[in-house]
């Protein structure tokens, strides 16, 4: 059975509005944004009414090609084009009975916009390559990220299709706006991901969840749980700490400020200054002064992911490898910093201004 984990009062009316409309077979079009579990709110619908012992045909219009989205939907005759070896049922067949889920209907072109508006009105479909009609009977449940309304009034989604599809509008929220379901969504993951991968993480650090509970969440729930395995596979200690964090939630974490003082995480202030620019006698050339930035931030890198190589390497968006070489290329040995480095540069660049004003005196 398909449940959606949450207690917070969004999630409460999405459940409530799901048991009042699974009884019926009425189309249903679910709106939200990318990760938020829209596919998830259809299976419950689906499951928790009559139709729950029929077929549930889950498909992603944006992922067919353009040539083949009539073929997947209303099934082909043999020989009705290249490679129509066979003949082909539609998913409007297969989900007969049941429920089909149009996903990412937003997608489909103007052309197959009109295809399908007929087979909804009708409840019938024709086969690519067949002339004869075939009742249907399933229950359609459509979803988008998209604004459908802005794109009726642009002319890239039928406005007719758009009313047939949207006679019950549910809205998926976004896990910002589900901040009392953070600490249910974060158990549940680790619980998932602990019997996964055969560890046995207590919990989490309670910056962590600070940070969890600051962070705005743009991917959502399905944000949220890659960022549960990741923490999962990389934890070395018997809680998630703040050392598993990808960059985007190491900023949240700093930014946050000395409460959130998790020692196993990496602190801002041990990041090396970026290089001053000097102008005048003994300044530093733009390939320098560039290469100089280059090894603060490869440094900075290191100091945030507490020196380990292949996590710095993924943030500056490196393989291991071309990390290293990077490192070496910038004349950066282990244990020395990049400020080090400067200093040598702009000692060497001074030497050589005093030696060409020498020169230029003799000159003279």
């Amino acid at each position: 059975m398909t449940n959606i984990l949450g207690e917070s009062t969004a999630v409460n009316n999405l459940i409530k509005i799901i048991n009042q409309v699974s009884g019926s077979k009425i189309n249903i079009l679910i709106i939200g944004e990318s990760g938020t579990g829209k596919e998830l709110v259809a299976k419950m619908i689906h499951e928790t009414g009559p139709l729950k012992n029929e077929p549930f045909i889950p498909v992603n219009c944006g992922a067919i090609p353009e040539n083949l989205i009539e073929s997947e939907l209303f099934g082909h005759k043999k020989g009705s084009f290249t490679g129509a070896t066979s003949d082909k049922p539609g998913l409007f067949e297969v989900a007969s009975g049941g429920t089909l889920f149009l996903d990412e209907v937003g997608e489909l072109p103007l052309t197959m916009q009109v295809k399908l508006l007929r087979a909804l009105q009708e409840r019938t479909i024709r086969k690519v390559g067949g002339v004869d009609t075939i009742k249907v009977d399933a229950r359609i449940i459509a979803a988008t990220n998209r604004n459908l309304e802005e794109a009726v009034k642009k002319g890239t989604f039928r406005e007719d299709l758009y009313y047939r599809l949207n006679v019950v509008l549910i809205k998926t929220p976004p896990l910002r706006d589900r901040e009392n379901d953070i600490d249910i969504l974060a158990k549940a993951f680790l619980k998932k991901f602990n019997d996964k991968q055969g560890k046995k993480l207590k919990g989490f650090h309670p910056e962590v969840m600070r940070t969890y509970y600051k962070y705005q969440w743009p991917g959502n729930i399905r944000e949220f749980e890659n960022i549960l395995e990741r923490a999962v596979t990389l934890e070395n200690s018997d809680v998630i700490t703040a050392s598993t964090f990808p960059i985007s939630l190491m900023k949240v974490y700093q930014e946050l400020g000395p409460e959130s003082a998790d020692v196993n995480a990496p602190k801002i202030k041990n990041l090396p200054a970026m290089p001053p620019v000097h102008f005048g006698e003994g300044h530093i050339e733009l390939t320098k002064l560039l290469k100089s930035i280059e090894g603060v931030y490869s440094e900075s890198a290191l100091a945030l992911t507490g020196g380990d190589i292949a996590r710095a390497a993924e943030w500056v968006g490196d393989s291991v490898k071309d990390f290293q070489k990077r490192m070496t290329s910038l004349g950066l040995k282990t244990g020395q910093k990049s400020s080090d480095h400067l200093k040598s540069q702009d000692k060497k660049s001074k030497k050589t201004n005093q030696h060409q004003s020498a020169n230029k005196k003799s000159r003279k």
